[in-house]
């Protein structure tokens, strides 16, 4: 997957439509029901990106919940604060397995960051 945003939230955003794009068949319904937040932590931004993208696999297997809507919320350095909206879905989607630090890379490019995940399906 590569993904491309003006900051790092706005790429954890872009990157986890990405995964529903993946995990959802045809068109990307509309959210519904109410926000979840998710909070995570990590040591550099290509950690936290990957945590954040197998945190959605997780709700994903787990609870048959696709996050399909994001909404970035302020944050310490090295911290993710996002309020995400979804849909429910039956059976669990499971094309996703996991998402890689085989490959990972985030970097500065003009106009923000770029970042390339390497997904395990």
């Amino acid at each position: 997957m590569r993904v491309r945003a003006a900051d790092f939230p706005a790429l954890a955003a872009e990157a986890g439509r990405a995964l529903a794009a993946i995990e959802l068949p045809g068109p990307i319904p509309a959210a519904a029901g109410p926000e979840r937040q998710i909070v995570l932590r990590a040591a550099d931004l290509g950690a936290l990106l990957v945590d954040w993208l197998n945190e959605l696999i997780y709700l994903a297997e787990t609870e048959r919940w696709v996050a399909t809507a994001f909404t970035p919320r302020p944050a310490a350095e090295h911290e993710l604060r996002v309020s995400a909206r979804g849909v429910r879905v039956d059976p669990a989607p499971s094309r996703v397995k996991a998402a890689t630090h085989h490959g990972l890379v985030v970097r500065r490019v003009a106009g923000g960051l770029e970042a390339e995940v390497v997904l395990d399906v």
